[in-house]
């Protein structure tokens, strides 16, 4: 949940040419903030307009500026004039009083010092400051920012990417029909809708995004650090749908909706004014076409958002109505001349016979979470496959691919025994193809999966290895059985050496530790050749089959099968 609260960590500023004065300052007011010291008044200019503090402690008689100057300056300066200050001296003329006070103090606080004196007057001003930050920097209806400290993070966001060349997002938020509501049922009752809807947006968003009211029903949220354009989408559809929760209130039950505009930095602005007039009009633009619904500024985020979602959507259908389709590419032992297993491979095809590319959805599949149910049949139907295969006399393994969203789900194994007692398939006919990443992500972690997959019998491979983060300490702790050498070291090994000196070094690796090597991506004899040569027996690639539907591998094989299907 995002806090949305400006710094609460108060600053005080001791500016103070006197040792030991500055120690007994230090003690008394420690505890209540973060301090800063300057010996002198030139090096506190520069302290104050680093650390912008809340009090400044400051003693009259210093070498070169003296106090009076330096809290003129002080007061001079627009981001600093907020400051607190407090004189701490010895003079004890009425004249010295009525001058710091006509050049901005506030207070005074007599030498020689006494530590619970100073504490207590530090400590009011400090409460006076807090009080008056809130005021000054929140929403009094909502808590949330308001308008002021909306500008003072939106610098400092922009300041950080335009250092990081990263984005940042703002979305206007404007809730649909709210004049009506406040017109029929009264105020009151509106802003204890808006105080709700601050919480909900609150709730959904992150500790670092700003969550503010501008006033009215209108509300503006700063979205920092994003990576990919799509993810914006995603957090304004949830966005949408939080609001769209019913509310209860007084007893009565309110259905709100709202519309968004969204602008993004640095494609439609370069500074706040420009994004928020932007994403004005996007919002503007959005209203028009209904309720419910978000624009970007942009054509082409607009777009790929779009498209996206429909994608997704697509997905969805796709997993309910079952029509995921699961190929096979078999593996080769290139010694004995016959096959020794089988890649399962999601195939996805559309109501018009075409088929779609996996790296055209598994990606949005595992940021949906969907990998999860879509792994799940593929693992299922890949045994179920495997077991019919094995009843009709052919006892081959097949490897299913695992993603880092399915091996981090809290049911992976639960998953994993379930397709092997539901298909009857012998658990070391089933192999488990990770990536070399997922596994380095948490070694204990995968190390406890996998000696509970080792324990099932189930075999484990390390696909597309030499592409992550290879490591003999990771394979010498970890249950594996496989290395599958990575396609790309593969293509380019008869014309580049490095590739084909890497292949070496990794045939050499999983010999001396007794563990099985696959090639993938043979595409020609040449290469097929080279690898047997370096030593690797078992190959897979277009040389010796492309990947295909159950059926035609059963012929292939020279087998006849009636596949069930489920």
């Amino acid at each position: 949940m995002a806090e949305n609260r400006f710094d609460p960590t108060p600053v005080i500023l001791i500016v103070d040419d006197q040792p030991n004065d500055v120690r007994i300052l230090q003690e008394a007011v420690g505890e209540l903030a973060q301090v800063h010291v300057a010996h002198g008044g030139t090096m506190a200019l520069e302290v104050a307009r680093f650390c912008r503090p809340d009090v400044v402690l400051l003693d009259i008689e210093m070498p070169g500026m003296g106090g009076f100057e330096l809290c003129r300056l002080i007061k001079a300066d627009p981001k600093l004039c907020d400051a607190a200050i407090i004189f701490v001296t010895a003079h004890t003329r009425t004249e010295n009083e009525i001058l710091a006070l006509d050049h901005g103090g506030i207070d005074f606080i007599q030498k020689p010092l006494s530590i619970p004196v100073a504490r207590a007057h530090v400590r009011a001003h400090l409460n006076l400051r807090a009080e008056a930050k809130r005021l000054a920097y929140f929403d009094a209806l909502t808590g949330l920012p308001n308008r002021m400290l909306l500008r003072d993070r939106a610098e400092q966001m922009l300041q950080k990417a335009r250092r990081n060349g990263s984005r940042l997002a703002l979305l206007l938020l404007d809730l649909d029909n709210f004049k009506g509501i406040n017109d029929s049922l009264g105020h009151s009752t509106g802003d204890l809708i808006l105080k709700e809807i601050g919480r909900r947006l609150s709730e959904t968003s992150r500790n670092v995004d700003t969550v503010s009211r501008q006033g009215g029903d209108e509300f503006v949220i700063l979205v920092t650090d994003i990576q990919r354009t799509e993810t914006i989408s995603d957090y304004v559809q949830r966005l949408l749908s939080v609001i769209a929760l019913p509310m209860t209130i007084g007893g009565n039950r309110y259905d709100l909706s709202a519309c968004i505009g969204i602008s993004v930095f640095p494609d439609d602005g370069e500074d706040l004014e420009a994004l928020y007039r932007q994403a004005d009009a996007a919002m503007y633009q959005a209203k028009q076409e209904g309720r419910h619904r978000y624009r970007f500024v942009s054509h082409s985020i607009e777009s790929n958002a779009r498209a996206r979602h429909l994608l997704e959507r697509h997905l969805r259908s796709a997993l309910e109505s079952g029509v995921f389709e699961v190929f096979y590419q078999l593996r080769f032992d290139v010694r004995r001349e016959q096959s020794c297993g089988m890649e399962a491979l999601i195939r996805w095809r559309r109501e018009n016979g075409e088929l779609v590319s996996p790296a055209a959805f598994i990606p949005l599949a595992e940021e949906t979470g969907l990998i999860v149910p879509i792994g799940k049949q593929v693992l299922h139907q890949a045994c179920h496959d495997a077991r019919t295969l094995l009843d009709l006399g052919r006892r081959l393994c097949v490897g299913v691919n695992i993603s880092m969203v399915q091996f981090r789900e809290e049911s992976f194994l639960e998953m994993v025994q379930e397709a092997l007692t539901a298909t009857g398939l012998p658990p070391e006919l089933l192999e488990l193809e990770i990536t070399e990443g997922v596994l380095a992500r948490d070694i204990d972690q995968a190390r406890g999966l996998l000696d509970a997959l080792k324990q099932m019998g189930v075999r484990v491979a390390i696909d597309d290895f030499g592409t992550g983060y290879s490591s003999l300490s990771y394979l010498k702790k970890l249950p594996i059985d496989v290395l599958k050498i990575d396609q790309s070291f593969v293509r380019d090994m008869l014309t580049d050496q490095s590739d084909a000196a890497i292949i070496e070094a990794i045939v050499r690796m999983g010999q001396a530790l007794g563990l099985e090597l696959v090639a993938e991506g043979v595409e020609c004899q040449a290469q097929a050749q080279k690898l047997l040569a370096l030593g690797c027996e078992l190959m897979q690639g277009f040389h010796y089959c492309r990947p295909m539907p159950f059926k035609q591998l059963c012929e292939s094989l020279g087998i006849t099968a009636i596949r069930e299907h489920h």
